[in-house]
């Protein structure tokens, strides 16, 4: 099984302050690369460059949410508790890649 494979995806990071957040809560929203990503027992790991500094966020399975939106024009990755997340563009090669974090 393949555990590591570099990408080219560009997104927007998010990541808010609280649970309860409000649209002042975030914290971080950030244009970035996705250049990475790990897979590890349990979960996996993106690794992006943004234009002031490198990410590396980490997401478990069964507490991660990937969903395509508005008809393959883009990829969410969130974090279950929703205080953190991904906006990608589309991309087949990743979606595969992360298959198996997907919820049936």
């Amino acid at each position: 099984m393949e555990t590591e494979r570099e990408f080219r995806v560009k997104g927007i990071a998010t990541d808010v302050t609280t649970y309860e957040w409000e649209e002042d809560d975030i914290v971080n929203k950030a244009p970035v690369t996705v250049e990475k990503i790990s897979k590890r027992k349990g979960g996996f790991t993106v690794y992006m460059r943004g234009l002031t500094q490198d990410y590396e966020w980490y997401f478990s399975k069964g507490l991660t949410t990937i969903t395509v939106m508005d008809n393959n024009k883009g990829i969410k990755i969130e974090h279950e508790d929703g205080t953190y997340w991904l906006e990608l563009q589309y991309n087949e090669e990743l979606l595969e890649f992360l298959k198996e974090f997907m919820e049936e």
